[in-house]
């Protein structure tokens, strides 16, 4: 990853990890049709993770979970996948509810090493992103740091991607992914739209219409 890239993710990892929003149970969830390199809530527990990955690098309360339509509370697991002791955010993470194994959330985040079930990884192109995809269903935007972080919700699949410009010119690329249940990811929707009706960010879906990156 250049330094340019590892800024605008270690950006990202920063603000979304400060931003709290108030997220709910839900009796009745779906596992989603996309993983992480076969990585799916649904069917993942930490213990599988930690018998294929070893320890978590990372342990901490707190993390994204209520921003993707789950957990109020959570608890938060992270691995390096490439060693650099200048990085501080992991390659891997997984969420959980509070006392439970059961993965909620995963997340790749600057990470090119695994892929979508349609073969997409961060640092690809939004271009490649839409033709893997199509339209997302839904799209929103929000100054952050200094650039503006577009987030793609493809519900009925259970995943999101962000994308954010990484080098000289304003090209957008995938910095991070996140797969979790299809009613999560919808509730996530309804979080930003309350986001925007309290002035914060905008909904740019329409500038996908027709399956093509504006």
């Amino acid at each position: 990853m250049v330094l340019q890239q590892r800024m605008i993710v270690f950006a990202l990892a920063m603000m979304l990890g400060l931003t709290g929003v108030r997220g709910a149970e839900s009796a009745k969830l779906t596992t989603p049709p996309e993983s992480l390199g076969g990585l799916r809530p649904g069917t993942l527990t930490l213990d599988k993770l930690t018998a294929k990955y070893g320890k978590p690098d990372v342990t901490r309360n707190g993390g994204l979970l209520r921003l993707y339509g789950g957990a109020e509370r959570s608890n938060a697991y992270g691995w390096f996948m490439v060693q650099n002791p200048n990085y501080t955010v992991p390659d891997l993470a997984v969420e959980t509810a509070p006392d439970s194994d059961k993965i909620d959330l995963v997340m790749s985040i600057g990470y090119d090493g695994f892929k979508t079930q349609k073969g997409v990884a961060c640092f690809q192109t939004e271009d490649e992103l839409i033709k893997a995809y199509g339209k997302p269903t839904f799209a929103f935007a929000a100054p952050m740091n200094g650039f503006v972080l577009r987030e793609l919700y493809y519900p009925e699949l259970g995943i999101s991607f962000d994308l954010a410009p990484t080098g000289p010119t304003s090209d957008r690329q995938i910095i991070a992914i996140y797969v979790t249940y299809p009613e999560f990811m919808k509730r996530a929707i309804d979080l930003r739209r309350n986001f925007i009706r309290d002035g914060v960010g905008k909904e740019i879906t329409f500038e996908y219409d027709g399956g093509k990156a504006a």
